[in-house]
């Protein structure tokens, strides 16, 4: 077999004309036919715009934020099923021949293969090729208008799904923070008074108690100074008694001892002393008023005694003259005085008891506020992390409700067509251009092996090298020139 190389390929081809050029010409002439033959297909486009919403994103925040790719692959499947299918089938009545002799779900099958869906950016074209230039516009804009409802359809269901989950996730929060607003409720009954906001409080009332408790010290120490001071005064009485004779002294008795003041006029000695250190509002001011006014009382009542007393020694004195001694005892003003002091002590003692106690209290409330508040800052803790949550999703929630309402009102981002298809004026398909340049690659390819096979079976020589490469021992001699002329062509075909 002779070597072939693309400059002998191009001879060879020059070389066998005729067998080149027929199938060339025999594949236009095919494809030509061909197209006279193939059906006709148009293809008819509607184009749907995404138009944002009209409410700013800022004031309504959408919940359905899923590209416009992930809702057409959604949505397309829905527009797709087998019932739209049907039904766009018989309204349009697509395929009427192929109908009587196919079943259904194949005619279906035929319609999802001749709809194409393609999304660029915030537009995307529904196309559909038939026959029938009119039906395939038809087509396309009724299946438009079903993307369109789907999509509407979905978002609400989208808006409403996400409203009803933020509800029920807000009702669970909220019985959550409820019952953490118990617990905490419950701690601060429990440990009432031992709480941190309740430490100064606590302060001060130990403090007003170490107050009040030194004023109580002092007042039980003036209490029973008052009370030695008493029982002296009774005793210096009980030795000046005028039933006892003085004693004699060198052989003469000695005078009697002057009265001692009354304890009325000593506490009176003393309100003016203190009246003229303090005002009246003064406790001890206040304290020795009310003694006085008690005394007074007291001193009333026994000066009516003894001058009942009196009257009562004149009449045993008239029937007998000799007075009897009578046994000493004590001033019964004094007597009294004496017993309130002892009262008011033992009232005192009481009241200093009460007031340690009251501090022992509070301190121990105050040794207990650490772990009170430790206890409590875990509890806030939680409630402050529920109550976030809670306000977050009440936020949300209020939010999903107004895009629900921005959905249904059809104010949120939706389908519109942006340009309805129309019947074309060209087909679709068969494209005239693509199939008789198709024919023509076939000719040129049938051709060409058609002239190389004829070139590589002809056992002639035309040249001078080639003869040379078929025997390379064998010494050329002489060339012969080709006569042009009819007989020579006739020769080299």
């Amino acid at each position: 077999m002779k070597n072939l190389t693309l400059s002998e390929l191009f001879k060879s081809l020059w070389r066998r004309p005729v067998w080149f050029l027929t199938p060339v010409v025999l594949g236009v002439v095919g494809a030509y036919v061909a197209l006279q033959f193939m059906p006709t297909v148009y293809r008819a486009t509607t184009q749907v715009l995404v138009e944002a919403q009209k409410v700013p994103a800022d004031y309504v925040k959408p919940t359905v934020t899923s590209s416009i790719e992930e809702r057409v692959r959604t949505i397309q499947p829905q527009v797709e099923n087998h019932d739209n299918l049907a039904r766009i089938i018989r309204e349009l009545d697509l395929y009427p021949e192929l109908r009587q002799s196919w079943p259904l779900e194949r005619v279906i099958e035929k319609v999802r293969n001749d709809l194409d869906v393609r999304p660029r950016g915030d537009v995307f074209e529904i196309s559909f090729q038939n026959p029938d230039r009119v039906k395939a516009a038809k087509t396309a804009n009724r299946v438009a208008e079903l993307f369109i409802a789907s999509n509407l359809e979905l978002r609400e269901n989208q808006a409403k799904g996400t409203s009803t989950f933020l509800e029920a996730e807000l009702a669970a929060t909220k019985r959550r923070l409820e019952g953490q607003e118990a617990r905490i409720a419950a701690f601060k009954r429990l440990y009432m008074g031992q709480l941190p906001e309740q430490r100064d409080t606590n302060l001060r009332s130990v403090e007003a108690l170490q107050t009040k408790l030194e004023i109580n010290m002092d007042a039980l120490n003036g209490a029973e100074t008052r009370k030695l001071l008493l029982q002296r005064q009774a005793a210096e009485l009980r030795a000046a008694d005028p039933l006892d004779p003085p004693p004699i002294v060198g052989g003469l008795r000695a005078p009697a001892a002057p009265p001692a003041p009354s304890r009325l006029d000593q506490l009176r000695t003393e309100l003016i002393e203190l009246r003229s250190r303090y005002t009246d509002r003064h406790p001890d001011v206040i304290r020795l008023e009310e003694q006085i006014a008690r005394l007074e009382v007291l001193e009333r009542e026994r000066l009516e005694r003894e001058a009942a007393a009196a009257e009562a020694d004149v009449e045993v004195s008239e029937a007998a003259p000799l007075p009897r001694r009578k046994t000493p005892r004590m001033d019964p003003v004094l007597r009294a005085e004496l017993d309130a002091v002892e009262l008011e002590i033992r009232g005192l003692r009481a009241e200093r008891q009460r007031i340690l106690a009251d501090i022992g209290q509070y301190q121990a409330r105050l040794e207990n506020v650490p772990r009170v508040e430790q206890e409590l800052l875990s509890l806030t803790r939680d409630y402050d992390n529920i109550q976030r949550q809670y306000e977050s999703l009440l936020d949300k929630q209020l939010n999903a409700r107004l895009y629900q309402n921005l959905e249904k009102s059809q104010q949120g981002e939706r389908f519109t067509i942006l340009e309805r298809a129309r019947p074309p004026i060209l087909p679709f398909k068969p494209k005239p251009l693509i199939v008789l340049g198709l024919g023509l690659a076939v000719g040129l390819l049938f051709g060409t092996v058609l002239a190389l096979l004829r070139e590589q079976t002809d056992p002639t020589y035309v040249d001078p090298e080639s003869l040379q490469e078929a025997f390379p021992g064998v010494p050329l001699l002489a060339t012969i020139p080709v006569f042009s002329g009819a007989g020579a062509g006739a020769r080299r075909s």
